[in-house]
């Protein structure tokens, strides 16, 4: 029995053993009757029959009882002592045989630790799913600029969260996440917070301090096969841009002998825009921020625009951040396109929700600013832009490239389609867009995909050629 107990299953174990031993039915029952562990059924009048001797036993005060139901059915019952303040479960053999009371009562004690050390076990594992689900959460409140709300929860888990801040993202196998999470921890000296990516069962998420040394390269010096992407050091209220940034650079360095990559920082276009495109990103958002729900249980305007946010970095992923089902995605996805009269199916008009997102989401937003209402190609011909696209778009100048990129968009960044067009298989049009990828230095078929960035270049390279001809 002691050999037994110490198995991961030792309560099961010995009950099993216990069954085979005396031929009765044996289980471990709660102080209601209800079965916690137990080898195979009990028939409802052996149910009823355990019920009353539980009863009969707590209402006498003992801790050792025999249930009988006729001359040779009954229910021996022995409450189990385990090393912890609380009542343990009732050790229960129903059947026709005798059972020995030294071998149940050796067996009650001993079950008594095992059920414990398998309680406490459960209850670690609740707490550290509670606290992931609550680091989880932070993140989410981080990436949708909720930061006064993500900082009152980091503070009560610890550590609290610093500002600015450096994103790092670590691939690595599914297995080896714990021993990123505990070097990260060492690393860092537990002052940064560290996240499993509720989205990509590879990645851990790193949120460290801004003036922390070089993070990426102890890693990849003291983890094989680990790679990392860093971003640039941003506000806390810009987590979301620094972990898009340390996704694309991530890309870079899957392709790099030393397996880590910074990103190339450039101005973000949002930024670019800056005050002048918040009426046009008004404009456009105004029937999404503005949505009242015809019913209480839909979603409102906050849900949407998270979903919208959501889907827009991670694609169908989306539901593993959010917690719900495709089917809810699907159906918010259809709602919100149906009130801001895009059709998401299309890369040109997912650019525009995504530019029109991040321009709200700057910190000029809440800054008053009178200025007429201008289209996108308006905001796309500004000098600053048009810097930026070429800056952009340089490290394609191969016409292949350029074309391969233009007909990826033009179906709507469909594989298939793209293969289609170019006269390719389908794993060939995805390893032209690998070799894209690693000249952009950016990401374009894993989300956060940098498509939408690419679809705006092209688009103001395009109004200034045409400026130009003209």
């Amino acid at each position: 029995m002691h050999r037994l107990g110490r198995r991961a299953d030792g309560s099961a174990a010995l009950l099993r053993w216990l069954s085979s031993r005396t031929g009765c039915w044996t289980g471990l029952v709660d102080r209601s009757g209800a079965v916690l562990v137990s080898i195979g059924d009990l028939d409802r009048t052996d149910m009823a029959l355990v019920g009353r001797g539980i009863e009969d036993m707590l209402d006498r005060g003992l801790t050792t009882f025999i249930a009988h139901d006729g001359p040779t059915r009954s229910a021996l019952l022995l409450v189990v002592d385990q090393p912890a303040d609380g009542p343990g479960p009732v050790l229960v053999f129903v059947g026709d045989d005798y059972v020995p009371r030294s071998l149940a009562s050796d067996a009650a004690s001993l079950l008594g630790t095992c059920w414990w050390a398998e309680e406490t076990r459960r209850t670690r594992q609740r707490v550290e799913e509670a606290e992931a689900r609550s680091r989880e959460a932070v993140l989410h409140l981080l990436t949708s600029r909720n930061t006064a709300i993500a900082g009152q929860i980091a503070a009560a888990l610890l550590p609290p969260l610093p500002d600015p801040v450096r994103v790092h993202v670590v691939e690595c196998g599914p297995g080896e996440r714990d021993e990123v999470l505990r070097r990260c921890a060492e690393l860092t000296g537990n002052t940064a917070w560290i996240v499993r990516c509720p989205v990509q069962v590879r990645h851990v998420l790193v949120v460290a301090a801004g003036h922390l040394p070089s993070l990426e390269v102890a890693l990849t010096a003291g983890l094989d096969g680990c790679v990392v992407g860093t971003g640039d050091v941003v506000a806390l209220r810009d987590t979301a841009a620094g972990y898009e940034q340390a996704f694309h650079a991530l890309t870079v360095a899957r392709g790099r002998p030393e397996r880590w990559a910074r990103f190339d920082a450039r101005l973000d276009l949002a930024t670019l825009v800056g005050r002048d495109g918040l009426p046009w990103a008004t404009a456009v958002l105004t029937p999404l921020i503005t949505h009242v729900p015809a019913r209480r249980s839909d979603p409102d305007a906050v849900e949407l625009v998270a979903t919208a946010r959501s889907w827009l970095s991670f694609s169908t992923a989306a539901t593993r951040q959010l917690k719900i089902h495709r089917n809810t995605l699907v159906t918010r996805l259809g709602l919100i396109g149906e009130l801001l009269g895009l059709d998401l199916g299309r890369v040109a008009d997912q650019a525009v929700l995504d530019l029109a997102l991040r321009v709200r989401a700057m910190p000029h937003a809440t800054t008053a600013h009178e200025t007429d209402v201008v289209d996108l190609d308006d905001l796309l011909r500004a000098p600053a832009v048009r810097e930026w696209a070429l800056a952009t778009l340089r490290p394609i100048r191969d016409p292949a490239l350029e074309s391969t990129l233009r007909i990826w968009l033009d179906r709507d960044a469909r594989l298939s389609a793209t293969a289609d067009a170019l006269g390719v298989s389908v794993p060939g049009a995805r390893k032209r867009l690998g070799r894209l990828e690693r000249a952009l230095e950016r990401s374009l078929l894993q989300p956060p995909s940098a498509r939408f960035d690419v679809w705006l270049a092209l688009r103001a390279a395009d109004l200034t050629a045409r400026a130009t001809d003209g």
